[in-house]
């Protein structure tokens, strides 16, 4: 086969691959449903914060892992008495007496063991990072997500009074043909179409906004679009605040994390005391004679603290330090438990608001609506006041789509504070 035809065939599968790649990607992107659950889960899964701090874990764990072991010991090698024939000649058995000294290090009972906790109470205080990261991004997501679909369902919205008006508009045609009404109807039909036109065009550029937001939050490629979102879901949460805010001071990633340092810092109060106590060092020394180990050495050394206002400064940093960090904790249980009861509030409020749109507002301006129809097609009112009914009945529609996704969005802001899900 001929090396430009090969070179030709290679380039040709190369375009190919990557085309098919391509294309398989944004099919497989297009065709899943954009449900809650499963970006929430890429999402923590592609978000690069989220890795970050996830191998940011990791790092802390193998740093753990190498804390609470004693230091290497050492290896020390006197030679005496060299030849002065052979003054180079230093290697270990050319002098009378050559000395081995092994010795090793051993710090106080307790300051290894006192090491590894605070090293692994690091770990613990990545992990409730990672955790806070986890439930921020879950956080924006769901804003976002409800975002979407609230645009989503404002253009359906839209679209479905668009074709309320443009049967609006054939009824001031047929009036107007038969003399009824004047031409005026017929042209303010036509603009109130065009500005509806005009809001799908904004309310789409909107979308596109959020549309980058969401593919940023899931590390996806920005030039693949998002489907649907599922239909805003009309279930309800009973909010039970004691039992939330029990909840939020037991799971909150903030309040854990501050927990942890808590605990680092008395660890290191702990560690700080021990060094009133010196650390020892022991040794043995084999003592090579012409070739023979005849004798050795026993050594022991040991550090001798008398310094104590260098150690007690550190004490005394250490256990305030322990107190301010107890008392900014409960400072933070305070505002968490004020939070949940505050958001419980809103919750409520919401709840009642979209209660309110349901079973109220939106059937009585559907009813006055269909009674303005009915009555221009009799003549009893003029275009006008169809058109006011018209846009009440619009207002309304999108004021209950707005209620339903701050109903929804109180929920995760609440979910936040709490850091778990709450059942519906």
């Amino acid at each position: 086969m001929p090396l430009r035809f090969r070179c030709f065939l290679i380039f040709f599968l190369l375009l190919f691959t990557i085309h098919y790649s391509l294309f398989t990607a944004s099919a497989v992107y297009a065709v899943e449903p954009l449900t809650l659950k499963t970006i929430i889960e890429e999402a923590l899964h592609n978000n690069q914060e989220v890795q970050a701090l996830r191998q940011n874990v990791k790092a802390k764990e193998a740093m753990a892992g190498a804390e609470g072991v004693l230091d290497d010991p050492t290896l020390k090698i006197e030679l005496e008495d060299l030849s002065k024939d052979k003054p180079l000649n230093i290697s270990p058995g050319s002098a009378m007496q050559t000395r081995y000294t092994f010795s090793q290090m051993f710090p106080y009972p307790g300051k290894l063991s006192l090491q590894k906790r605070i090293a692994y109470t690091e770990v613990l205080m990545a992990g409730a990072e990672l955790r806070s990261k986890e439930i921020e991004i879950t956080k924006m997501i769901k804003d976002a997500y409800y975002e979407y679909q609230m645009i989503t369902e404002t253009i359906k919205i839209n679209k479905e009074i668009s074709d309320v008006l443009s049967n609006m508009a054939k009824i001031a045609e047929i009036k107007y043909g038969t003399g009824e009404v004047s031409q005026q109807d017929v042209i303010k039909a036509q603009v109130e179409t065009a500005m509806l036109i005009n809001e799908v065009i904004n309310l789409k550029a909107e979308r596109e906004v959020v549309d980058v937001e969401i593919k940023s939050l899931l590390n996806r490629p920005q030039d693949i679009p998002l489907s649907e979102p599922e239909n805003i879901s009309m279930n309800k949460v009973k909010i039970k605040p004691d039992e939330l805010s029990i909840k939020a001071i037991r799971n909150n990633p903030s309040l854990q994390l501050m927990r942890y340092e808590t605990d680092g810092i008395h660890l290191k109060t702990e560690l700080a005391k021990k060094e009133y106590y010196p650390n020892i060092m022991v040794g043995i020394a084999p003592i090579q004679r012409e070739g023979r180990f005849d004798a050795y050495d026993a050594m022991f050394e040991v550090n001798i603290p008398i310094w104590r206002s260098k150690y007690a400064g550190k004490v005394s940093e250490a256990g305030i330090m322990s107190d301010v960090m107890k008392f900014r904790l409960r400072a933070e249980e305070n505002i968490k438990t004020a939070e949940v009861k505050e958001w419980a509030i809103k919750i409520e409020t919401a709840d009642k608001i979209r209660g309110l749109y349901e079973t109220t507002l939106t059937p009585q301006a559907e009813l006055s609506f269909e009674s303005a129809l009915k009555n221009y097609q009799t003549g009893k009112i003029d275009f006008l006041t169809l058109l006011d009914t018209e846009r009440l009945l619009k207002k309304t529609k999108i004021e209950y789509i707005e209620s339903l996704i701050t109903y929804r969005k109180r929920i995760a802001a609440l979910e936040q504070i709490v850091g778990e899900e709450i059942a519906e």
